[in-house]
């Protein structure tokens, strides 16, 4: 399915909020410096501009007043190379012009001719008086050129600043991340590997950070949960497990299970093993006549014996009803057979008592040898065949012929 979304990292969501926060912060700072610069850059030039134009006045009175122009467009020159003045005209009382020079190579698009308009647009006027006489008035523009280099020193230095800022922020965000990450690893690591390997008595560690401490808390909250469900559940497979393959009342496996161990010895190559059926004889009648509970307690005990008196690699399995299965593997002797059959046979031939009441059984047993049976089918038929012939001949058990088809004689 395609995804409706691109996922974000971690690592980006931290590096978007801080340069945004950076720029913003960067932004707001660097307008007011800019602002509260300039604009004490400007007042003190326009109190430049008013001291130089006092004590200009004063140099040029003699000049004026004498109508010396020579002196007086030296003094004018001098003052607009000197200082930051763009231009100076003297006026005559009837504002006819007696002087005027201005700064030369001023472009008209420029930085300097923005700020010349913005700080710079109305000039300094003083009156040129001498004896209480006026002779005229003093009219001097100032320039920005020393607001200008100001400013780009103030650019140079916030671009400086700038790219401090800017390392100072990146150093700041990998190491905030490479703490969370780490206080994160544990997290991960831990759900990997429960996942991986469904181990669910890990644990995570605990964190410094807060919310991560109680992340780390509720996660492990749930492992418990998970891990008591888990054990619940195995038990209850484990349960289940064995009432599949278990009988209730004795238990010994069930028809089930004996059909599942026979097949598998179908599936081995040579395989050698001796199948025994048993059928109690006349078991209904012991039911009826001393109860259930009774035959109940006869069927545990009689499985009891056989698993005691049977070799520990013994498969004993209860069929239903009365009916018992036993599976030997290995070759067996005929000797060998008919001495199990014996020991088989001693366990229900005993006398069993219950409630003070004597109660004696017999049991037909029928033997077949898995490897003169090519299938699981025809080896339960075999065997089958030889305990009815046991019970019909009323003996105690049936060997099934062997292959060369000379039968073992029964008891």
């Amino acid at each position: 399915m395609k995804q409706l979304y691109t996922p974000i990292t971690l690592h980006q969501l931290f590096t978007r909020a801080q340069l945004t926060i950076f720029a913003l912060t960067f932004t707001i700072c660097s307008m007011i410096f800019l602002v509260i610069s300039t604009y004490t850059m400007n007042t003190f030039a326009k109190n430049s501009l008013q001291s130089l134009s006092a004590a200009l006045n004063e140099r040029i009175q003699p000049a004026v007043v004498f109508n010396d122009q020579i002196t007086l467009n030296e003094i004018l020159s001098e003052h607009t190379q000197r200082y930051s003045i763009r231009s100076i005209e003297v006026r005559s009382p009837k504002q006819t012009r007696i002087a005027f020079i201005e700064q030369q190579g001023l472009e008209h698009f420029s930085i300097q001719a923005l700020l010349d308009y913005l700080f710079f647009n109305h000039p300094v006027r003083l009156s040129i008086d001498h004896d209480q006489q006026n002779y005229g008035e003093l009219v001097v523009y100032g320039n920005s050129s020393d607001l200008v280099s100001f400013f780009y020193k103030i650019v140079l230095g916030l671009i400086f600043g700038f790219i401090l800022l800017l390392i100072a922020v990146f150093w700041s965000i990998n190491s905030i991340y490479q703490y969370l990450m780490q206080s994160l690893s544990s997290i991960v690591s831990s759900a990997q590997e429960i996942s991986a390997q469904k181990n669910y008595k890990l644990r995570v560690s605990s964190s410094d950070i807060q919310e991560l401490h109680e992340l780390s808390y509720a996660f492990n909250g749930l492992l418990n949960e998970i891990e008591q469900s888990h054990k619940n559940l195995l038990v209850e497979n484990h349960k289940l497990q064995f009432q599949s393959q278990y009988d209730n009342l004795t238990q010994l496996p069930n028809r089930n299970y004996f059909y599942e161990t026979l097949f598998k010895l179908f599936t081995q190559p040579s395989a050698t093993a001796a199948v025994f059926f048993l059928d109690i004889n006349n078991f209904n009648q012991i039911n009826n006549q001393f109860g259930h509970l009774t035959g109940d307690n006869i069927l545990r005990d009689s499985s009891h014996c056989l698993i005691q008196i049977l070799p520990s690699h013994a498969f004993v399995a209860r069929l239903g009803g009365d009916e018992f299965a036993v599976i030997l593997t290995g070759s067996h002797s005929t000797a060998e057979l008919e001495d199990y059959c014996q020991k088989i046979h001693a366990c229900y031939t005993s006398t069993f008592k219950y409630e003070q009441q004597q109660v004696s059984l017999n049991v037909s047993i029928g033997v077949a040898l898995i490897e003169y049976a090519k299938t699981p089918e025809n080896l339960i038929a075999d065997v089958d065949r030889a305990m009815l012939k046991a019970k019909r001949d009323q003996s105690k058990w049936y060997i099934s012929p062997q292959s060369n088809n000379k039968q073992v004689p029964y008891a």
